[in-house]
């Protein structure tokens, strides 16, 4: 295995000081200060903003809106449509329930029963008591 070391024991001195000389940083502030200002110049180049990344998705963004309304308007009129077919349909179909016992609800009760055997018998009498 390989003995990982800052300074290796065989290292030759000169290629050190060769590749010191090669690696270390400038001296002085005037390579700091244009270094910065390159930096800083390609920053304010660059529109670092998250509105610039939404740019790319205006034209997808507004077809699918487009697709979705358009979606909505036929669903919203397929449902009305059907909402008017179902209300015509109850109102031209025959109702299996005679009209008088819709519009006259039947008498329940021991007091409604008495009273329609009463009148039923007169019925049924020919009005003979």
């Amino acid at each position: 295995m390989t003995k990982l070391t800052t300074h290796n024991e065989g290292e030759d001195p000169e290629m050190a000081r060769t590749l010191r000389a090669i690696y270390a940083a400038p001296i002085g502030e005037p390579y700091w200060n244009d270094l910065e200002a390159r930096i800083m110049g390609r920053i304010t180049e660059v529109d670092l903003g998250w509105w610039a990344e939404l740019d790319r998705w205006v034209r997808p963004a507004l077809v699918a809106a487009a697709v979705l309304v358009l979606a909505a308007s036929v669903a919203m009129f397929r449902a009305r449509q059907v909402e008017t077919e179902t209300a015509y349909e109850n109102i031209l179909t025959p109702s299996p329930v005679p009209v008088e016992t819709t519009i006259r609800p039947t008498l329940e009760g021991d007091r409604e029963a008495s009273l329609r055997d009463v009148v039923g018998h007169k019925e049924r009498s020919n009005g003979r008591p």
